[in-house]
């Protein structure tokens, strides 16, 4: 059998037996992403379902659906998890969108709210990100692999006989990506090999890593590489826009409409256990019914603008929150719509709780305190966040 025909085979029998497995491994990988983000994160982004239930306390709630068209997707088809298939759904995951239920101070239907809203920029997206390429195309161990890997088969090809082609070529797949078989278990005579080409190539940095730590597992080595450039993606930046509106509840027409964006990003190089910092601001332009006057339209128009800070806090050898406090300030302008006595602009200091009960259900405390008035409010909400891909990720 010609040596490329049998490199060809090779590849085939491999990927055709690492295909299922690659299918769970990229449902388990997504779903524990999706369990270490931050509740602020799922609340301007979220990555499968969240249900909400705003203002238990006040009396305008709202029952809340939000989910994206790729866990949609992903839910009928697990395959859509895996590498290429994940990629190319890279708009459908950058896009939310929720519906819901209004209610009053009595629990009674008070009109419906949708919405829909969209990434701009997405820098904490692996599949897409300039960085993440450019620092492990810029990796030397990552660089030398792939010489090593294109010239030992090589290699093999032209000074191994046929009888023995398999085995060196199979032992070459082990090395570069098993996870458990250190390189001073395989065969001698493969090691001798390997040693071999790393110096008639001038790989010097797999020379040494090899010389000096034989006992490494390969595929270790780079995953830690990479794990720790995905660790600095989840403080990357992160923008969204968002436009919903709510409607009557004896009218089906807009009693609001709003234009709403969102800002986050980590503070810090790369995402630690322990505590860290988020950067989160979002500006809102609101259309709404200007009550004072007998006509239902959207005459009264008020912008706010809120920056702040997330405290994140997780426990010192765990990634997964379990508590945060989000800080910011408020001012709001009233643009058009002006109530009697009512004042145009308005100052709030606010500060929102973050509570993990369960590893689904946050429950955010908000609490505002009007500046000039010297006034305090607030309300409790509370955010389930689901996948309903458990099962599945788990067999």
């Amino acid at each position: 059998m010609k040596p490329i025909l049998k490199t060809i085979l090779l590849v085939l029998f491999l990927f055709l037996l690492n295909s299922a497995g690659a299918q769970k491994q990229a449902l388990k990988t997504i779903l524990t992403a999706d369990s270490l983000s931050s509740g602020n994160l799922k609340d301007v982004l979220t990555s499968f379902f969240q249900l909400s239930y705003n203002k238990l306390t006040g009396p305008d709630k709202e029952l809340n659906f939000s989910s994206n068209p790729y866990a949609l997707i992903l839910k009928t088809d697990p395959s859509a998890a895996v590498d290429v298939n994940y990629k190319k759904y890279r708009f459908w995951r950058r896009l939310n969108f929720s519906f819901g239920l209004k209610l009053d101070t009595s629990y009674k239907f008070n009109g419906f709210s949708s919405g829909i809203k969209l990434a701009l920029i997405d820098q904490r997206d692996a599949t897409t990100s300039r960085f993440l390429f450019n620092q492990l195309g810029a990796d030397s161990l990552s660089q030398e692999i792939n010489t090593l890997q294109i010239a030992a088969t090589e290699f093999i090809l032209q000074n191994f006989a046929d009888t023995l082609q398999d085995k060196y070529l199979d032992l070459l797949n082990v090395f570069l990506t098993d996870t458990v078989t250190k390189f001073n278990q395989l065969d001698p005579a493969f090691q001798s090999m390997i040693k071999t080409v790393a110096t008639q190539k001038n790989l010097v940095v797999m020379s040494r890593l090899i010389q000096t730590n034989p006992s490494v597992v390969l595929y270790k080595k780079t995953q830690t590489v990479f794990a720790d450039l995905k660790q600095e993606l989840k403080n990357k930046l992160l923008w969204t826009l968002n436009i919903s509106d709510s409607t009557y509840k004896n009218e089906f027409s807009f009693s609001s409409v709003v234009i709403r964006t969102d800002l986050l990003k980590g503070m810090s190089k790369k995402l630690k256990p322990g505590s860290n910092w988020e950067f989160n601001s979002n500006a809102m332009l609101r259309f709404a019914d200007d009550t004072s006057s007998k006509s239902r339209d959207l005459k009264r128009v008020v912008f706010s603008f809120e920056p702040g800070f997330n405290w994140v806090i997780r426990t010192k050898d765990s990634e997964t929150p379990f508590m945060e406090m989000k800080f910011s300030g408020e001012y709001r302008h009233v643009f058009k719509g002006l109530y009697k006595n009512e004042k145009q602009n308005f100052f709030y200091f606010n500060s929102v709780i973050r509570l993990r009960i369960f590893n689904e259900i946050w429950i955010p405390i908000e609490i505002k305190y009007d500046l000039k008035n010297s006034n305090f409010f607030g309300f409790i909400n509370a955010r389930f966040n689901f996948s309903l891909l458990k099962k599945t990720a788990g067999k």
